[in-house]
C-alpha cells in the first residue's frame, strides 16, 4: 500500500518537452481564519507609508495555531470527482506535517520577503505598490490582477474595486489562492519564495482571475457575466491562457509556462494538478451540445502540448503525456501518450523504475 500512495503521488514528468526534472513530494498547504478587509486603499492611490501590522512574521518551518477557516461546502462532484474543500486536507502527508498558512500568515510572508529587497530601487516600487503599502492579501492580489489587467478603457482603481470586493464576498478564492502558492512552491524548483510567483507568475495570476470570474459568472446576472467575460479577455490577451469563467478549478493548480492554454467553459480541473503550456481541455466541435468539456481529477500531470477533448473524466492521479491527443475516458493512475495510447502496467513500471534513478520517464509507445 505505501508503495502505492508513493507511486501515485510522486511527481512525475516525461522527457517529451515537459522542461524540468527535479521533483519534491509535496507538502500540502490548509488554509485557517480570515483576517478583516479594509477597504481604504484603491490601487493607484495607496498610502504611502507601509502598513503597520508587518510585524510579526510567522516562521514557514512551525505548525500554526489558529481557529480553523471554515470553507464552503465540498465542491460539485462532476463524474465522481470530489472537489474538497480546504478543510478536508489531512494534518500529515506521506509522514510529514503539512504547513498551515492562514491568510494573514501569507500577507507576512509576503511583506517580509519583500523588505529583502529595500535597496533595489527597480523592484521595490512594485512590491510596495502591491504589497507593504496593502493591509490584507486579498488586497495585494487585487492589486496585483489589477495592474496587470488594466486599460486605458479599464480603470485600474474601479477594477482594484470590483476584484476586491469579490475576493471579500467570496473568501474561498484567497482559500485557493494560498493553496496554489503552496503548491507552486513545493512542485517547482525554480520558485525559491512566494513572491516570486505572487508577483511573476502569470500562470497564478491566471487562475485567480479566472476564480473571480466564476463567481461572477455563476451569478446569472448578465452584467456580472458579462465583466467575467472581460476578464477572461483581457486575461486572454496578457497571460496567454483563455479559461472561460464558467470552468470549474478547485484548488492547488498551477500552470507552468502559461502560454498557449485554453480551458473551456464546462471543463473541471481538480486539485494538485500540474499542468503545462499549450495545453487544451476543449471540445469536440459538435452543435447543440452544452456539456462538451473534460472533467479532470485530482494529482493530474499534463504535458506540454497535450489535447483534451469532450466531455470525458480524466480521473485522479493520470499522466498524459506532452504531445498527447486524448478522445477517451482514462482510468484512475494510468498514463496516456500519443493518440488515446495507455501504457500498460509492464510500461508504466518501466517509466517508474527510470524516474528512480534519471527523473524522466522512458516508455515504448
Amino acid at each position: 500500500m505505501l508503495k502505492l500512495l508513493l507511486a501515485r503521488s510522486a511527481m512525475i514528468l516525461f522527457a517529451m518537452n515537459v522542461g524540468l526534472t527535479n521533483f519534491v513530494v509535496p507538502s500540502l498547504g490548509f488554509v485557517h481564519s480570515l483576517p478583516s478587509f479594509r477597504l481604504s486603499a484603491t490601487a493607484t492611490n495607496y498610502e504611502k507609508e507601509p502598513a503597520t501590522n508587518v510585524g510579526a512574521i510567522v516562521s514557514t518551518k512551525k505548525k500554526l495555531k489558529h481557529t480553523p477557516y471554515l470553507v464552503e461546502s465540498a465542491r460539485d462532484v462532476i463524474f465522481g470527482f470530489d472537489f474538497e474543500s480546504a478543510a478536508e486536507i489531512p494534518e500529515t502527508f506521506l509522514g510529514q506535517e503539512i504547513q498551515r498558512y492562514s491568510p494573514m500568515d501569507l500577507y507576512h510572508e509576503l511583506c517580509l520577503e519583500s523588505r529583502k529587497y529595500d535597496h533595489n530601487k527597480l523592484l521595490i516600487g512594485e512590491m510596495k505598490k502591491h504589497i507593504l503599502y496593502r493591509n490584507s492579501l486579498s488586497e495585494c492580489i487585487a492589486s496585483v490582477l489589477a495592474s496587470k489587467l488594466a486599460t486605458k478603457e479599464i480603470d485600474e482603481d474601479h477594477l482594484y474595486e470590483t476584484l476586491l470586493t469579490t475576493l471579500n464576498e467570496h473568501p474561498q478564492i484567497v482559500s485557493d489562492t494560498i493553496q496554489d502558492l503552496l503548491w507552486i512552491r513545493d512542485i517547482d524548483p525554480a520558485a525559491t519564495s512566494f513572491i516570486q510567483p505572487f508577483l511573476y507568475y502569470k500562470g497564478l495570476h491566471a487562475v485567480v482571475v479566472q476564480r473571480i470570474g466564476h463567481r461572477l459568472w455563476v451569478t446569472g446576472d448578465q452584467e456580472m457575466r458579462m465583466i467575467a467575460l472581460m476578464l477572461q479577455s483581457r486575461a486572454s490577451e496578457k497571460f496567454s491562457v483563455d479559461a472561460h469563467p464558467g470552468a470549474k478549478l478547485s484548488h492547488a493548480i498551477m500552470i507552468d509556462h502559461a502560454s498557449g492554454v485554453v480551458i473551456g467553459e464546462t471543463a473541471a480541473i481538480g486539485h494538485h494538478c500540474y499542468i503545462l503550456h499549450g495545453v487544451t481541455l476543449g471540445a469536440t466541435g459538435k452543435a447543440g451540445v452544452f456539456d462538451r468539456h473534460p472533467k479532470v481529477g485530482n494529482r493530474v500531470k499534463i504535458g506540454a502540448g497535450a489535447m483534451i477533448l469532450g466531455n470525458i473524466p480524466v480521473s485522479d492521479d493520470v499522466v498524459v503525456g506532452a504531445g498527447a491527443i486524448v478522445t477517451i475516458p482514462v482510468g484512475q493512475g494510468e498514463t496516456v501518450v500519443g493518440i488515446n495510447r495507455v501504457l500498460d502496467a509492464n510500461q508504466r513500471k518501466t517509466a517508474n523504475d527510470a524516474l528512480k534513478d534519471m527523473d524522466t520517464w522512458m516508455f515504448t509507445i
